[in-house]
């Protein structure tokens, strides 16, 4: 049965409305598929940018087996602006065990031993590589340096500090190490990317 002739307009009226109604969500659904697939793409290609080609100097001995070579790259310019010159590094995966060792969310740490470094990190990015590896290469200047010692407590400039005696912000050596790992970022970003 059609509609009574009254209602008709009323009728083709709202069915109009709630086309539009349609259409405009399927837009604007539309639109927002669109802006996240540039983002995750725009995102992606930022994460994993490629280092410009550089010649990486012979001023360290760098073991890596665990990692793709980008690690060995921004180890070495890191190294380089820090003024560390004729270390052996070895670069391994994080393990499990070391993680249970320390309070906090793990992600790298460095130790020195026999005259070499031990890195141990988890696999990361090209960008976040450097913001890891950079704020480690200043945990390798402190102990080079003489000023980080680590033994089942730690040696800072002197002082013996039980580990988990501090929360891990607290602790000097970290406080150092975020104070001027900006600063190397910068430079390690500058070498590898190019930028002013």
């Amino acid at each position: 049965m059609a509609p009574p002739a009254v209602l008709v307009p009323y009728y083709f009226g709202a069915q109009i409305f709630m086309d539009m109604k349609k259409n405009i969500l399927l837009i604007i659904v539309g639109l927002i598929l669109i802006a996240l697939f540039f983002l995750i793409v725009t995102k992606t290609r930022a994460e994993d940018k490629p280092y410009n080609q550089i010649e990486l100097s012979a001023n360290n001995n760098i073991h890596n087996e665990a990692f793709p070579s980008y690690y060995d790259t921004a180890l070495s310019v890191a190294m380089d602006e820090m003024g560390l010159v004729g270390y052996n590094v070895v670069v391994e995966a994080l393990s499990n065990e070391a993680r249970s060792q320390f309070d906090g969310e793990l992600k790298a740490h460095v130790r020195y031993y026999n005259g070499a470094f031990y890195l141990f990190t988890e696999m990361f990015n090209r960008n976040q590589i450097i913001d890891i590896l950079s704020h480690e290469v200043i945990h390798m200047q402190q102990y080079a340096s003489g000023d980080l010692i680590y033994n089942n407590d730690v040696i800072w400039k002197g002082e013996t500090i039980p580990l988990n005696s501090k929360e891990y912000e607290e602790r000097p050596w970290e406080a150092d190490a975020f104070s001027r790992q900006s600063g190397l970022i910068s430079l390690v970003e500058k070498k590898l990317y190019n930028i002013d």
